[in-house]
């Protein structure tokens, strides 16, 4: 028996001021808010390779070193469905600028253990969790302020804006965070501090409110039965319910790509740092794809972006079996990367504005934990279809999935015909009949 599907929210109600918006480069408090998240995941970035080091240079274990990283991602399996429930009883504002103050105060204890000589391993575990505790509960909470700061027209236009910030901060991050490390190890920790001041002063400076209208205690639900209403709402909605499994089923790909460069550069021989530099220079192309991102969905049917990404990266990927060079190699990672932003800022605004605002954070959230319910396995099976099968099996594997994806995504009539958003009223629904 099939899901009874209610209707989803009327788009042109469903996010932003009504008047005529001014550019986003004149928008104030989007601006406030691009920074504020520009300076902490730009933080993020560098303490994410400082915590190792740290842990290194203290006990000398990798596998205390890898454990601190499964520490800041641990909360997401625990927070992230409960987070969007919060993001939408609290007080959003409120929410956002106290995780940005707790994860102040962790990372100061971090500095001020460094500096007395009192810092210990299991201090450095606290921290990480409240940090990483702190960044998901935050998250939905941001991306119900951007529904408010920013009109419903020009949500595509601020969604890929906000991923040439995630991709800035992915390539300037972790060599800022190593340098800062080598002068002293406190400073790539007092840096990520203090971007999460930064980060509070911004957005208590942003005039907007954060949500529809006050939340009303009178309609206080229950952790368990909120987050079963987000979940129940997002499972009757068939686009959004689709395209979360889509990119659920290619970040199996997507995240396992680094573990078969890594694996195909070291059986070929080719130096360590000339793998990791590949490695970066493919992030290049996921930047340069942010910068195209605004301008190419007002240019292409969103119902083309929705159905075409898996295909682009099934046309891209048997290259790898022709390559023979690591580089040519790395450069068509780089491709795949420039294709993503353009895809995520569309299933971003489509969440974003089709989602009615009292439930935004916990379908949100919802989601977030469907798309990446696949990440930390996808690394996983990698090695295990590398170790076993060899490079050539493993990127055929890779490539018949993404197929796979491609044909149901193209077949589900939801996804070859999404709903109509603010703009795209001359747009073909059917790429596939156009």
């Amino acid at each position: 028996m099939t899901a009874r599907e209610e209707p989803a929210a009327a788009a042109p109600e469903a996010a932003g001021p009504a008047e005529i918006p001014v550019p986003l480069s004149r928008n104030r408090d989007f601006r406030l808010l691009w920074v504020s998240q520009l300076a902490s995941v730009l933080g993020s970035r560098m303490s994410y390779v400082a915590y190792p080091l740290l842990v290194l240079s203290l006990t000398g274990s990798p596998v205390l070193a890898g454990l601190v990283a499964t520490a800041r991602g641990v909360p997401q399996w625990l927070l992230g469905l409960p987070a969007g429930f919060f993001a939408d009883r609290w007080d959003r504002r409120r929410l956002m600028l106290t995780c940005d103050l707790v994860r102040f105060v962790a990372l100061t204890s971090i500095v001020g253990g460094l500096a007395t000589g009192w810092l210990t391993y299991p201090h450095i575990i606290i921290v990480a969790l409240i940090e990483g505790s702190a960044t998901v509960l935050f998250s939905p909470a941001e991306v119900g302020a951007l529904r408010h700061v920013v009109p419903a027209s020009q949500l595509r236009a601020a969604t890929a804006r906000n991923e040439s910030r995630e991709y800035g901060a992915m390539l300037a991050g972790p060599p800022i965070g190593g340098t800062l490390f080598s002068i002293a190890s406190l400073l790539p920790f007092l840096g990520d501090a203090l971007s999460y001041l930064v980060s509070y002063v911004t957005v208590s400076m942003i005039k907007t409110r954060f949500r529809s209208a006050p939340v009303s205690d009178t309609k206080a639900l229950s952790l368990i039965s909120g987050v079963r209403d987000g979940l129940r709402w997002l499972v009757r909605q068939p686009f959004l319910r689709g395209s979360a499994l889509m990119v659920a089923a290619t970040n199996l790909v997507g995240n396992g790509m680094p573990t078969l460069l890594v694996v195909i550069g070291h059986e070929s021989g080719t130096p360590a740092a000339l793998v990791g530099t590949v490695l970066t220079v493919a992030a290049v192309g996921g930047l340069l794809g942010s910068f195209a991102a605004a301008w190419a969905a007002d240019r292409i049917p969103a119902s083309w972006i929705v159905i075409g990404f898996p295909w682009v990266w099934a046309a891209l990927l048997p290259i790898l079996l022709v390559a023979g060079n690591i580089v040519v190699m790395g450069v068509v990672f780089g491709l795949m990367l420039a294709a993503a932003p353009l895809w995520n800022s569309v299933l971003s605004t489509y969440r974003i504005v089709l989602v009615p605002d009292e439930l935004l954070g916990r379908v949100d959230s919802a989601c977030r934990f469907i798309s990446q319910s696949a990440t930390p396995l996808s690394p996983l099976l990698a090695g295990l279809l590398l170790q076993f099968y060899g490079s050539t099996t493993t990127v055929l594997v890779m490539l018949g999935w993404l197929v796979l994806v491609a044909l149901v995504g193209t077949i589900v009539p939801a996804l070859r015909h999404p709903p109509v958003l603010p703009g795209d009223g001359k747009q073909p629904s059917d790429p596939v009949a156009a």
